[in-house]
């Protein structure tokens, strides 16, 4: 019986590298805020993951820049990461497994101010996102590019629900968000009638100048046809 089991055994190990492993009964992803959109999609796929037998476990975090760093830790295994963020990470070990979708980039100001262009932002209080999210990078880029820094500008590492209660109380004049249009915070500041939405006048400029953005229009009524 000897030989018949070592080819037996043979047999095994050669058909064990043709064979895929199989998927991990719990897996871990970076959200981001629990008010934001990453985090409600995050949500759904436990749901779904669920009724496959795996078990997701969501952490929360700061956005999209703290995601990398939790993945090259390996305390995540995936993560959603705002694209255009793929230069901060430090390793080569990270893989992208697709683009979602457009993550639009919105920036709402007190109702009484007029502004038109980034420009107009200067010596005003500036919300731009925490430290080590998404939104933060990419709002000092835009802004470096139009000469705005902490030198002519009061710009302040707040971010999500605390920015969107700041504006609406008049304590700052202007907050930038990155976040689905299905996010709760961005539906309220829609709605306020205290706020304005900027439009970006010069978005072809900014996507030549950054390839990873893209210019998109957002049809005028699609949110409130009355107002």
């Amino acid at each position: 019986f000897g030989p018949a089991l070592i080819i037996t055994l043979l047999g095994f190990i050669l058909a064990y590298q043709f064979v895929d492993p199989a998927p991990p009964s719990r897996i871990r992803i970076a959200s981001g805020h629990e008010e934001g959109a990453y985090h409600l999609f995050a949500k759904r796929y436990r749901e779904y993951l669920a009724q496959e037998g795996i078990e997701l476990e969501i952490l929360t975090s700061a956005g999209s820049v703290e995601n990398i760093q939790l993945l090259e830790s390996a305390e995540v295994d995936i993560a959603f990461v705002q694209g255009g963020l793929a230069s901060s990470a430090v390793s080569n070990n990270l893989l992208s497994l697709g683009s979602f979708y457009y993550e639009p980039l919105w920036l709402f100001y007190r109702q009484e101010l007029e502004i038109n262009r980034l420009t107009g932002l200067k010596q005003r209080r500036v919300a731009v996102g925490t430290e080590r999210s998404g939104t933060r990078a990419l709002a000092l880029q835009l802004l470096g590019d139009n000469r705005l820094s902490e030198e002519n500008t009061e710009i302040l590492a707040i971010g999500g629900r605390e920015a969107a209660d700041a504006l609406l109380a008049g304590e700052i004049d202007a907050a930038f968000f990155v976040t689905s249009p299905q996010s709760p915070l961005v539906s309220g500041l829609l709605k306020s009638g205290a706020l304005k939405l900027m439009s970006f006048a010069r978005a072809d400029a900014y996507s030549h100048l950054h390839p990873h953005l893209t210019g998109i229009t957002l049809p005028e009524g699609v949110v409130d046809m009355e107002r």
